[in-house]
């Protein structure tokens, strides 16, 4: 090969390897927040959209090395899709790029990927419509389509438990409890304690003449709380919520009696549970979701300055968990206890302090070492903390060790806190899993406040960029050190649910049944 046609040669490979490189940048990008420069032009171009999820992506995600284990190249991902991103672009310029076009291209990018509480949002710009991809959905419903179905309704809806056919047998069911706390709560003059803080330095200021530096300041701020308040009370539901909470942590440092965070969870979408205490004084308790901490806690401290109704709810909360908590400790006492069940089925999660109002209720205090924690240390794709011990929050007050059978019920759309919940039947000696293979999303998300502390969790603005990822700051292990993430916790005994037999709740629970043939027989 003479001279010249290497020279060719060489700036063909050059330019080759120029269209498709990955370029690199000192410039360390925030991709959690609202930054003009980073999102702007992507508002309008599909490729620019394909390169801040994949360098989010990059950047935050947080378990790559067991992406790697399972195959997944995601440098050949970018030299395989941003093309075709681009390629949206040119044919942008002549015809109307579809919802279907864009979505089918962030599936086959996003798929392989196991996380399973993560979501991703694009825009197509073209045609104003958000298309979400959820990844661990897509392969439950792919590799585990029986799964999935059985515990969904015919419409799709997460079918919970449901004992109307067991109160209907004579002497099945001895004591029951149930509250439904999920609508009515609302925000009732929640800033009086602020304003009338605000009132007060005003009222003292205005009497002197001449101010010190401080009462100046104080002044000012009282001036401000009394501005922003009247801004608030011009709105509702949500982002009432928000305008409280931002307030109540910015003056948090004041330490005025009656403000505190609003839990929003709590106000807008509240908790169902239910307490049965089965024939042979097995003590029963299902619940819709891990969102008991701050109903307890609201009952307790009265804290939060909530509708009377909303107070009452509370209180009908924790009356249905004090009488399975009160049933397993009196009857444990006397020596009746057959045991204990935790129905975790459809139950999509929460709060991680829940675990001490469940499981670690039945286990002495001091935490339960569950499951291993490392979290991102940079911006690294590989940048990880070392793995850290997990301690689940156990019950602090006076209570029983539970040794009589516990048993947690569990199906495909148990996720996150009902998977913890799951998998602490591994470290509890006399617990059992029944049911279904879990959904396989346990790495934690947090408050979005902490997101920039820790290189991950969401990428872009919910709502407002044109990219938005929802992504798990924490990575969890079992403590073998396996990750669970896109498979989930296997059950100790696998039962489906006959859904035919369970007639929408007319019939026996055939999950149900097998927990307490468990329970009873110890088979």
């Amino acid at each position: 090969m003479n001279d010249s046609i290497k020279r060719v040669a060489i700036a063909a490979i050059i330019v080759l390897s120029l269209a498709s490189c990955r370029k690199e940048s000192d410039t360390v990008r925030n991709y959690s927040y609202y930054d003009a420069i980073l999102w702007d032009e992507a508002m309008t171009s599909y490729g620019l959209k394909f390169k801040i999820l994949w360098e989010g992506l990059n950047t935050n995600y947080s378990i790559w090395d067991y992406e790697k284990e399972h195959g997944l190249d995601w440098d050949a991902v970018y030299d395989k899709y941003y093309p075709k991103f681009v390629e949206l672009d040119t044919l942008s310029k002549k015809r109307t790029i579809t919802d279907g076009e864009l979505e089918t291209l962030l599936h086959e990018v996003l798929d392989p990927l196991h996380d399973g509480h993560m979501s991703i949002d694009m825009t197509n710009h073209m045609t104003g419509n958000t298309i979400k991809i959820d990844p661990n959905e897509t392969r439950i419903r792919k590799e585990r389509e029986a799964d999935y179905y059985e515990s969904r309704s015919n419409d799709g809806r997460l079918l919970l438990p449901y004992l109307q056919y067991y109160k209907d047998i004579p002497g099945k069911i001895i004591d029951f409890k149930s509250v439904d706390a999920r609508a009515g709560i609302q925000l009732i003059d929640f800033d009086n304690a602020l304003s009338a803080w605000a009132q007060k330095i005003l009222a003292y200021t205005s009497g002197k003449t001449i101010l010190t530096d401080e009462e100046l300041a104080y002044e000012q701020v009282a001036l401000t709380i009394e501005e922003e308040l009247r801004q608030v009370r011009s709105l509702y539901g949500d982002e009432l919520i928000q305008a409280i909470n931002a307030l109540a942590l910015k003056y948090a440092y004041l330490n005025i009696d009656g403000v505190h965070v609003m839990d929003q969870d709590m106000l807008n979408e509240g908790i169902t549970m239910t307490y049965a205490l089965f024939e042979g004084n097995i003590a029963y308790l299902t619940f819709d979701a891990f969102r008991i901490t701050p109903f307890l806690t609201t009952f307790v401290t009265n804290k939060h300055l909530l509708q009377p109704y909303a107070q009452q709810l509370a209180a009908e909360v924790a009356d249905v968990w004090l009488s399975w908590f009160n049933a397993i400790q009196d009857l444990h006492e006397a020596g009746q206890l057959g045991g204990v069940i935790i129905d975790v089925r459809g139950n999509q999660g929460g709060y991680s302090s829940d675990f001490q109002f469940v499981l670690g209720a039945l286990v002495p205090s001091g935490g339960l070492h569950v499951t291993d924690v490392r979290f991102k240390r940079g911006i690294g794709r590989y940048d990880y903390s070392p793995l850290m011990p997990n301690l689940m929050a156990t019950y602090v007050g006076p209570h029983v060790t539970v040794t009589e059978p516990i048993v947690v019920i569990a199906n495909a759309n148990s996720v996150s806190m009902a998977e913890a919940t799951s998998l602490g039947t591994t470290v509890v000696e006399n617990a059992k899993l029944v049911g279904v293979r879990t959904w396989g999303g346990m790495c934690s998300l947090y408050p979005s406040e902490y997101y920039s502390y820790t290189y991950t969790g969401h990428i872009g603005v919910d709502g407002q960029t044109p990219v938005f990822v929802y992504c798990p700051m924490q990575a969890t292990f079992t403590r073998d050190g396996k990750i669970m993430e896109g498979v989930g916790v296997t059950p100790d005994i696998e039962v489906h649910l006959d859904k035919a037999a369970w007639n929408n709740g007319k019939g026996p629970d055939s999950q149900l049944d097998r927990a307490i043939q468990y329970i009873t027989t110890g088979k």
